[in-house]
């Protein structure tokens, strides 16, 4: 029973730390290979990096176990590969005039209408990313 405890002692902390990896890494290979990022949104760096960050700035009063603090930077460095390639493949603009080719172009973000100022991170060109 022993050797039990001692390998889940070892196992859960690898598997936490690894899971962003794992879990985010297929659908970097999926937009590279499909050279298409369309139908994904670039939400989902933005909410996991501003969680990550926080959880990182957290940790000096929390304390918490040190396999989430590495899970943190993972997640990190996985959303930034993700978000780099999200936007090297981002379909082009339509023929047919503006951002008609991509999913949900036209609607409106928020509720009741509500849309981000100055289009925050919806923008076309990756400089404001702050990518190289």
């Amino acid at each position: 029973m022993h050797f039990f405890t001692t390998l889940a002692g070892y196992a859960a902390p690898m598997f936490l730390i690894l899971s962003p990896i794992l879990s985010y890494s297929d659908q970097a290979i999926s937009m590279h290979r499909n050279k298409s990022s369309a139908g994904f949104s670039l939400d989902i760096p933005l909410i996991m990096l501003v969680a990550s960050i926080f959880r990182v700035f957290y940790y000096p009063g929390a304390r918490f176990d040190v396999a989430l603090l590495i899970q943190s930077f993972c997640n990190i460095f996985i959303q930034l590969i993700l978000l780099k390639i999200a936007l090297d493949h981002r379909p082009p603009p339509s023929s047919k005039g503006g951002d008609a080719a991509l999913p949900f172009a036209g609607a409106q973000d928020g509720f009741g209408g509500f849309q981000r100022p100055y289009n925050f991170w919806q923008w076309r060109s990756p400089k404001p990313y702050a990518l190289p």
